[in-house]
């Protein structure tokens, strides 16, 4: 072979290493961006998720929140008193029925 034909060769490997190496490159970074981009849509779905159980958490403690002032009310333990204890007011007058 001449030293000429041995430098066209050379350079049509090499420029067929560079391309090569090219599409291999281009073809990993495009796997690479769609994972990522899958992760990416799964953790904002999962985020969306969180949002939405972090405000029916939030309803809950203003429904516990809720139930405890009420729980905590003279109304409440007035009631309480009455049916569980059977305790009167002191101007009232407690009837009871020998029936039941």
């Amino acid at each position: 072979m001449l030293p000429m034909e041995r430098k066209g060769k050379t350079r049509r490997m090499d420029r067929l290493f560079i391309r090569a190496f090219l599409v291999v490159f281009v073809g990993a970074v495009g796997v690479g961006m769609y994972w990522q981009m899958q992760e990416y849509r799964a953790l904002q779905r999962e985020a969306a998720e969180l949002e939405q159980q972090i405000a029916q958490e939030q309803e809950r403690a203003l429904d516990f929140e809720a139930q405890k002032e009420y729980y905590n009310s003279d109304s409440y333990i007035e009631q309480i008193a009455r049916e569980k204890l059977g305790l009167v007011k002191s101007n009232e007058i407690l009837y009871i029925n020998r029936g039941e």
